[in-house]
């Protein structure tokens, strides 16, 4: 499939947001705006539509964050038993720090891994069965939740991803921070909840590219000053425009898919293509390498070649596919 050439809406958002357009390409190609987003510019931006999800269902280490320290003492209280076996991990992964499954305010898990479950699975059908489809937001959700489905099918979170996330537990945040934090403490908690949403969302454009097929817009960079706004640190002047815009994406045929915009001189990056197996039950990279060259990608990028070298930019879409 070859993608459309977006550069009338590009060109329209970037007029209205006096900026350079930050998004997606999504794997059925339109295009996922992220440059009208509250709060720090950027494809890591998490206050999008599909925030909460993505945080419900997230397991990560909250390093530093233990206990064990309770052990002696959680036969005695039911409460302390309950929260210490619901965090005990499942699966290959060892650790002394406590596995949280999603991301809240009460720190520990609460419900049991099969009530957890549960709700991933109700929320999964939900997705599934909506009969108002569908913009590209409801779909990043199915794509999100599907992923995640898939990650719990073996009861080893660490093990289907491929990868361990780790956080910070909210003591060693709050000392890491503690020249920022506010004296109140309604605040304090919200800056150690947003920081830890931070460092998950380091990993959505990760799962995002590598993993559900979707394809990064490299238009602008951060100036990369920040300053202090609403307990985050947060890009004061935002993002200029580049001058090597290029496409960030784990397809294996990127010149097929992004002919036309290789045509108006765009570069494509290309990084690893992970793959669902069913047998492992485990996101696998590719067997085919991200970086191998089929005999049609070559001959595509000939003609572009010529075509770049032999037509002026503005004629160029006359070649469009």
């Amino acid at each position: 499939m070859t993608v459309d050439y977006f550069e009338k809406s590009i060109n329209h958002i970037e007029k209205m947001n006096d900026g350079p357009f930050i998004g997606f390409i999504s794997p059925r190609g339109h295009l996922l705006d992220y440059s009208m987003l509250l709060g720090k510019r950027g494809h890591d931006n998490w206050r999008n539509p599909a925030t909460n999800l993505f945080l419900s269902f997230i397991s990560f280490v909250s390093f530093g964050d233990n206990l064990y320290y309770e052990k002696e003492n959680y036969d005695n209280f039911d409460f302390c038993k309950r929260i210490y076996d619901n965090n005990k991990y499942i699966g290959e992964f060892k650790t002394d720090d406590v596995v949280l499954r999603g991301l809240n305010t009460y720190g520990y898990n609460v419900d049991d891994y099969d009530s957890f479950l549960n709700s991933l699975e109700d929320t999964f059908s939900t997705l599934e069965h909506a009969n108002h489809y569908r913009d590209e937001w409801d779909y990043l959700k199915y794509d999100l939740i599907d992923f995640f489905k898939k990650c719990y099918s073996k009861n080893d979170f660490f093990y289907s991803f491929g990868r361990v996330l780790k956080v910070h537990c909210n003591e060693v945040v709050r000392e890491l921070n503690k020249n920022y934090l506010s004296e109140n403490p309604d605040d304090e908690e919200r800056f150690i909840y947003e920081q830890n949403i931070l460092n998950l969302y380091s990993v959505f454009k990760d799962i995002l590219v590598l993993y559900l097929g979707y394809d990064s817009i490299e238009r602008g960079f951060s100036l990369g000053d920040s300053s202090f706004c609403n307990n985050l640190h947060d890009a004061s002047n935002g993002y200029v425009f580049s001058s090597d815009p290029y496409i960030l994406t784990s397809s294996l045929t990127p010149v097929e898919k992004y002919y036309n915009w290789l045509l108006m001189d765009w570069k494509i990056k290309r990084t690893s293509h992970m793959v669902w197996d069913s047998s492992l039950k485990k996101y696998v990279t590719s067997n085919i390498s991200s970086f191998h060259t089929f005999d049609k990608e070559e001959e595509l990028m000939d003609d572009i070649n010529y075509i770049r070298e032999n037509v002026p930019k503005e004629y160029r879409k006359e070649y469009f596919k």
